[in-house]
């Protein structure tokens, strides 16, 4: 990809924390995605996942999506 292509899709970093009801799995790392769809769809995957597990831990828990400055974009249920 050339400096114009790049320049033309800026990656974006998302924080996807997982909010249940008793603590909260904080993402430090975070995903560079190209656009808050892609983030959005990455987040209905983790709580599909964890909706799927065996553990009871995320019954009525969120994954909730951050920007680099912390402010919260949104939320999925798990």
């Amino acid at each position: 990809m050339n400096t114009a292509e790049q320049s033309e899709n800026p990656m974006m970093r998302f924080f996807f924390d997982v909010a249940a009801t008793t603590h909260i799995r904080y993402d430090y790392q975070g995903r560079d995605l190209g656009n808050q769809e892609a983030a959005r769809e990455l987040a209905e995957l983790i709580a599909l996942d964890l909706g799927n597990s065996d553990e009871n831990d995320w019954q009525g828990a969120k994954v909730e999506v951050r920007d680099v400055k912390g402010a919260r974009l949104f939320e999925v249920p798990v």
